[in-house]
C-alpha cells in the first residue's frame, strides 16, 4: 500500500498527535508499505532530526481551510495514495467531508468522538473505554480499529527489558512534547524544596521552548539531575525508571509498555477517561490539572517512600501486554485495500 498522513505538532499543539503517526508509519514500513507525510515545513523541523523516522515527507501548500482538503485529495489521487491518515483536532467536520473520494480511502484517529461525522472507511482510537463512544453513529461505514488491540507503540517498545525492577533507580519528570504549562520546571523546583535523595531524570520534548530556564535551575541544585532533550531511546530510558510523574496523553502507553510505576498527570479533558482506566488498572495513579505543582510533588515523594507499593504497580503493569497495535491496524487496512481492489 501507499499510505500519506496528514498531522501536525508544535510548541501549542504538542507533538502527541505526530508521534502516533509516526508509530504506526514504523509499523507500516516495517510490513513492506510505503508511507508519506503531508506537514507544514514548521512541523518538519521535529520530525528531521530523529534517528527513527519514517517515511517521504511532503510540503504541505500554505492554504486556507477551505482549500487545503480539496488541494490535498488532487494530491493524493496524483501520487495514487491508498490510504490518507487524518490525524488532529484541528481537522473539523467540514474539513473531513471535504476529503471524500473514490480514488484513496480514508482513516481517522479519535478520541472523544466529540466533532460530528467522522466521513472515515477506518477510525483508529486505541483506549479502553471505546465501546461507549458510539461510532456507528458518527462513522456508520466504517472499519473499527478501536481498543487496547489497536493502541499503537513505536517499535522499540515492543523490544524492552519490562522485567529489571531490582535495576531501576531514577524518579522521571516527563511532560509531553511541549509542555505548554511548563509542569516540568513547576514540579522539579517542587520537588526540590523537599529535598529528596534519589537520581532524577528530566526528559523533554523536542517542543519544549524553556531550556535556558531549566538549565539554570538544574545548574543551580545540589539534587543529581540528569536531563535529556529531544530523547531519541525513550524506550531505554524508561526501563530503567522505577517511578515517572508524566503528561497523560500517549505517553502512558509508553509507560505501561515498559512496566513503569506512574502518576498520570491529566490536563487536558480528553485525556481523563484514559487515564482513569489506566488508574484502574492498578500501575498508575491519577493527578487532576486542579492539582498544584507542590501537591503533586508530595505525592510523588510518598509514592517513592513505599517501596513494597511500586513495586506492586510494577507487578500489576508487567500483567498488561505491550500489544503491536499498528500490526494489527496495517492487516485491517490491508484487508481494505484488497476487499477495495477486488470490487474494482
Amino acid at each position: 500500500m501507499r499510505v500519506s498522513f496528514r498531522v501536525e505538532g508544535d510548541p501549542k499543539m504538542g507533538l502527541g498527535h505526530l508521534m502516533r503517526c509516526m508509530a504506526l508509519a514504523q509499523g507500516l514500513k516495517k510490513f513492506g508499505h510505503q508511507v508519506f507525510f503531508f506537514m507544514s515545513e514548521d512541523s518538519q523541523q521535529f520530525c528531521k532530526p530523529r534517528t527513527d523516522w519514517v517515511g517521504e515527507i511532503l510540503t504541505l501548500a500554505y492554504l486556507n481551510k477551505q482549500a487545503e482538503p480539496k488541494w490535498l485529495v488532487q494530491q493524493c489521487i496524483r501520487q495514487q495514495f491508498d490510504w490518507l491518515i487524518l490525524d488532529g483536532y484541528q481537522f473539523d467536520h467540514a474539513y473531513r467531508h471535504s476529503l471524500q473520494s473514490t480514488e484513496f480511502k480514508l482513516a481517522v484517529f479519535d478520541d472523544l468522538n466529540n466533532s460530528g461525522e467522522l466521513y472515515a472507511d477506518l477510525v483508529i482510537n486505541g483506549a479502553s473505554n471505546t465501546a461507549l463512544l458510539q461510532y456507528p453513529t458518527t462513522a456508520p461505514n466504517a472499519q473499527l480499529a478501536i481498543g487496547q488491540n489497536y493502541q499503537v507503540l513505536r517499535q522499540e517498545f515492543l523490544q524492552v527489558n519490562r522485567q529489571n525492577w531490582s535495576q531501576r533507580e531514577h524518579l522521571a519528570l516527563m511532560f509531553g512534547g511541549s509542555d505548554p504549562k511548563n509542569l516540568t520546571l513547576k514540579v522539579l523546583e517542587a520537588i526540590q524544596k523537599l529535598d529528596p535523595s534519589m537520581p532524577i531524570k528530566v526528559i523533554t520534548g523536542a517542543a519544549y521552548t524553556s531550556l535556558e530556564s531549566l538549565e539554570n535551575i538544574i545548574q543551580a541544585s545540589g539534587l543529581e539531575i540528569n536531563h535529556l532533550h529531544d530523547c531519541q531511546n525513550m524506550a531505554q530510558e524508561l526501563e530503567n525508571t522505577k517511578l515517572a510523574i508524566s503528561a497523560a496523553g500517549g505517553s502512558q502507553f509508553e509507560l505501561r509498555a515498559c512496566a513503569v510505576p506512574a502518576i498520570l498527570v491529566v490536563v487536558a479533558d480528553n485525556q481523563l477517561p484514559a487515564s482513569q482506566e489506566a488508574a484502574n488498572q492498578g500501575w498508575c495513579q491519577v493527578a487532576t490539572k486542579e492539582l498544584g505543582a507542590y501537591e503533586l510533588a508530595a505525592q510523588c515523594l510518598s509514592l517513592w517512600q513505599q517501596p513494597d507499593l511500586l513495586q506492586e504497580m510494577h507487578n500489576k503493569a508487567l500483567l498488561l501486554p505491550a500489544l503491536d497495535g499498528a500490526r494489527n491496524i496495517v492487516k485491517l487496512m490491508s484487508d481494505i485495500t484488497l476487499a477495495n481492489n477486488g470490487n474494482t
